[in-house]
């Protein structure tokens, strides 16, 4: 068996194309939030206009985590990302790259308490609250969401895990076992140890 800290060149280009991939829809999901920002300022409530985009932005860092179950490949893959959209033109500029990092500490904490040996459902859910929480607290600290009405951070924060759960926890894991099942992902581990529990139930595949 592939030792888990052992890292081939197929894994390097896959974080690669995830990097690139979702540096753009990244990007996309700024102006989007920008746009959304800018409708709901007249209602008083601008500070959402982001939040239902917070899941997307950890998507990078969750399939690659859940697809390679390597230490630090969300934080790679969330850091790569960030910093080809900073390239590619976010107006807020080089602090995204910081917020990449804590998108994927965020995400793959409770995996790496784990030992990268449990990929359920649960621990995708549980992942994508912690990683919302986490990069809550991150915005709190610096980008002055302690100035936001409590009421208001609330409702950001449920929106957050809400969007967060649906891409991440829910979304993540139903497309990379499509993946796995079209045969895109083999190789890879979580390829591997999907066919290990196929073998184990005595299913022919």
């Amino acid at each position: 068996m592939q030792n888990v800290n052992e890292w081939k060149l197929k894994d390097v280009l896959l974080i690669a194309i995830l990097a690139v991939l979702f540096g753009v829809v990244y990007l996309g999901c700024t102006y989007m939030g920008g746009i959304l920002y800018g409708a709901l300022t007249p209602l008083g409530m601008a500070s959402l206009g982001y939040e239902p985009f917070y899941g997307i932005y950890f998507i990078a860092g969750a399939f690659g985590v859940f697809i390679l179950r390597k230490p630090g490949s969300g934080i790679i893959a969330e850091l790569l990302a960030a910093i080809l959209e900073c390239l590619m033109g976010n107006y807020f500029g080089p602090i995204i790259i910081l917020s990449g990092i804590v998108q994927g500490l965020g995400i793959e904490l409770i995996i790496m308490f784990r030992r990268y040996k449990d990929f359920s459902y649960g621990t995708m859910i549980l992942a994508s609250v912690i990683c919302s929480v986490f990069t809550m607290i991150y915005n709190l600290v610096i980008s002055g969401y302690n100035q936001i009405a409590v009421p208001v951070l609330a409702l950001m924060m449920v929106v957050r895990i809400v969007s967060a759960i649906i891409f991440d926890g829910l979304l993540v894991p139903v497309l990379s076992m499509k993946l796995v099942k079209a045969g895109l992902l083999k190789g890879y581990a979580v390829s591997e140890e999907m066919q290990v529990e196929i073998d184990d139930m005595g299913i022919v595949s």
